[in-house]
C-alpha cells in the first residue's frame, strides 16, 4: 500500500487484526520492510504489524538529503496517524532504534514499549567523518560500493561464510537502495546526540543487541539500557548487526516474549 504521509509517498504494509494491539516495525538503513518477514510471520495473528519502507529506502519516495530525525519521527506518527493508530508497540532496528529512542522521548503518549535493537545513542565526533565518507563514495560510484563493508559489519563471520543465501539477500537490499535515501539517513545518523536525554523514556524498554556487533556493540547497547530505568537488555551470542535475519528464532522469541508480557490497552 502506499499514501502520502508527511509530505512524501510512502510504501508500507498491514497484517493482522484490526482490533490487536499494533506494532509498528522500522527497518535499518539500506534494506526495506521485508527485512521484517520472519518476525512479522512471528507475530502474527497475535499483533497487527505495521511495517513501512522508510523514506528513501524500498518503494517509497527518495526526497532530496539531507533527512533529520524530527522529520524522520514524524514519518512514524502520520504513517499512525493515516492508519488511525492512536498508540503502539514499536520495534526498530539501527537507523530504525535510533527513531524509536527520539519517539519514545519526544512522543510518548503514542507508544506502549520500545524495543531497540543492533543500535547507539551518540555517534562520537571521531566517527562522524566516516559517515561523510560513505556518502561521498556513494555518489560517486553507486550503492554497490558499500556492499563489502556493509557486509563485514552486518553479519556475523559465520553467516558470511555458511550462509550464502543470506548474503545475496543482504547484498540485494544495499544495491537497491537509492543513494538520496541513503545519504539522508548517513547525514541524520551522523549527528545523532541523545544518551542525556534518554533517562527521560520511562516505556517498558527491551534493548536488544548481537554479540558480535561492531557497527553497534553490546558497549552501546548498555548503555542505553543504563540510561533508560526499567529496561532490560539481550544479547545474543553468535549474531551481529543483522541478527533478526542471522538467528530468527532466537531475535523473535525475545521480541514476542516481551510484547506478550506487556498489559493490553
Amino acid at each position: 500500500m502506499q499514501a502520502t504521509i508527511n509530505g512524501f509517498r510512502m510504501n508500507f504494509a498491514v497484517e493482522g487484526p484490526e482490533a490487536a494491539p499494533a506494532v509498528i516495525l522500522h527497518h535499518p538503513l539500506a534494506t526495506d520492510l521485508s527485512v521484517w518477514d520472519e518476525l512479522t510471520a512471528a507475530l502474527l495473528p497475535r499483533y497487527r504489524v505495521v511495517r513501512f519502507d522508510a523514506r528513501g529506502h524500498g518503494a517509497s519516495e527518495a526526497t532530496k538529503a539531507p533527512y533529520d530525525f524530527a522529520t524522520l519521527g514524524a514519518d512514524v506518527t502520520g504513517l499512525m496517524d493515516h492508519l488511525k493508530v492512536a498508540r503502539a508497540h514499536y520495534l526498530g532496528l539501527s537507523m530504525g532504534g535510533m527513531v524509536g529512542q527520539h519517539l519514545g522521548i519526544e512522543q510518548p503518549q503514542r507508544f506502549a514499549s520500545l524495543v531497540l535493537c543492533s543500535t547507539s545513542s551518540r555517534i562520537p565526533a571521531e566517527a562522524q567523518p566516516l559517515w561523510d565518507e560513505r556518502v561521498k563514495v556513494a555518489r560517486e560510484k553507486g550503492m554497490a560500493s558499500q556492499v563489502e563493508l556493509a557486509l563485514s559489519r552486518w553479519l556475523a563471520e559465520s553467516s558470511r561464510t555458511g550462509k550464502p543465501a543470506l548474503v545475496a539477500r543482504m547484498r540485494r537490499y544495499i544495491e537497491a537502495t537509492p543513494v538520496e535515501g541513503y545519504a539522508g539517513w548517513c547525514q541524520a545518523i551522523r549527528g545523532l546526540n541523545v544518551t542525556d536525554r534518554l533517562k527521560d523514556i520511562k516505556l517498558p524498554t527491551r534493548v536488544i543487541v548481537g554479540a558480535e556487533d561492531p557497527s553497534t556493540p553490546p558497549a552501546a547497547a548498555q548503555v542505553i539500557h543504563r540510561e533508560i530505568a526499567g529496561s532490560d537488555l539481550v544479547e545474543v551470542p553468535g549474531t551481529s548487526h543483522q541478527l533478526q535475519v542471522e538467528d530468527p528464532a532466537t531475535f523473535n522469541s525475545h521480541v514476542r516474549e516481551f510484547l506478550d508480557r506487556q498489559p493490553p490497552k
